[in-house]
């Protein structure tokens, strides 16, 4: 992508990459649970047990929006380029954490 930007100035510009779909903290962490309880760790909580909470019950001193996904489209459209599922980065990420 940047030898093609570097090519051809007019595909220069703002781009989002960011890993395909979108989850929440509660998304993430009942992922991270559900690894690691498969990898063997003692884990006492279960996925399921993990509740989400609405941002208002969450009151942090700086206003967060209530959407923050990236679009990545341009990304996808203008170079081709499929950005793995979110999953994928938690999965190997955990998979070295956790052998440790």
């Amino acid at each position: 992508a940047v030898q093609r930007v570097r090519v051809n100035h007019a595909l220069g510009g703002t781009y989002h990459c960011a890993a395909a779909g979108h989850t929440s903290w509660h998304g993430y962490a009942k992922l991270v649970i559900e690894h690691a309880r498969a990898a063997g760790h003692a884990i006492k909580v279960s996925p399921d047990a993990i509740r989400p909470i609405p941002t208002s019950a969450y009151p942090t001193p700086a206003l967060r929006p209530l959407n923050s996904r990236l679009d990545t489209s341009r990304l996808q459209q203008t170079f081709g380029l499929a950005p793995p599922a979110w999953q994928a980065g938690v999965e190997r990420m955990l998979k070295e954490v956790l052998a440790r």
